[in-house]
């Protein structure tokens, strides 16, 4: 590669590139890794994203077992929202960590012990923590990074920023029934019939089959999957 080829010049590049062609995302990662390893020049980037990759991979855990919590409660609705809260969260996490890997640091897993209790309480937690991604821990992200301006931190931070608006609207639908007669008002929910889709590029989480693409990332329908209804973990 030409050595008059700037890093901005790239990022301009590779944002074209997988616009116009989703397929080529891996091969840009390759190409950043090249170009950006071990540089030294983004190292503020690479804190707040190792940040925003614990705070993935910690509720990603919570919501799993949230999601088993509830199935053995008799809530399946509400377990099928955790288990797919779970599946955007870890998408989120893996953005993070593919591109801090591309920038040459280390990444290890975050230490911290869960803290699970009944439904009802879990229902309020998971909202209570989606409000404060929303309104405090992203825009945090978001004022930091802008110190070095690498884009595709703050394209990943974007993603988890416009998911976590949904997750947050999603609970708080449900959220309505977890006051004193939760259970009886709960069990409406049971009655429904969500499917719900998650998109595996950005981690955008619906309720219902999609018709147009993505809502957050823009990329078409076929990265949208869809998850399959929980069983208990024996």
């Amino acid at each position: 590669m030409d050595k008059t080829f700037s890093r901005r010049q790239f990022l301009r590049f590779t944002a074209l590139l997988t616009f116009c062609f989703p397929f080529a995302r891996d091969l840009c990662f390759a190409l950043e890794k090249e170009i950006g390893k071990n540089d030294g020049r983004f190292p503020l980037t690479i804190k707040i994203l190792k940040e925003a990759y614990n705070a993935e991979i910690i509720a990603q855990k919570h919501y799993g077992s949230y999601c088993q919590k509830a199935l053995s409660e008799s809530y399946d609705n509400i377990a099928y929202l955790f288990s797919a809260l779970e599946v955007s969260e870890k998408i989120h996490a893996e953005n993070y960590k593919k591109l801090i890997r591309s920038l040459g640091s280390m990444l290890k897993d975050p230490e911290f012990s869960l803290s699970i209790s009944d439904t009802k309480t879990n229902l309020n937690r998971a909202a209570k923590n989606e409000l404060i991604k929303i309104t405090d821990t992203y825009p945090y992200f978001f004022e930091k990074l802008s110190a070095e301006s690498l884009d595709q931190a703050v394209l990943y931070c974007m993603y988890s920023w416009k998911s976590h608006k949904q997750h947050e609207e999603i609970i708080s639908d449900i959220k309505r029934y977890s006051g004193i007669f939760f259970r009886p008002l709960a069990k409406k929910i049971e009655k429904m019939r969500p499917n719900y889709y998650v998109c595996e590029i950005c981690g955008a989480t619906v309720d219902e089959r999609p018709k147009m693409p993505c809502e957050i990332c823009n990329y078409p329908l076929a990265h949208y999957k869809h998850l399959k209804r929980p069983e208990v973990i024996r």
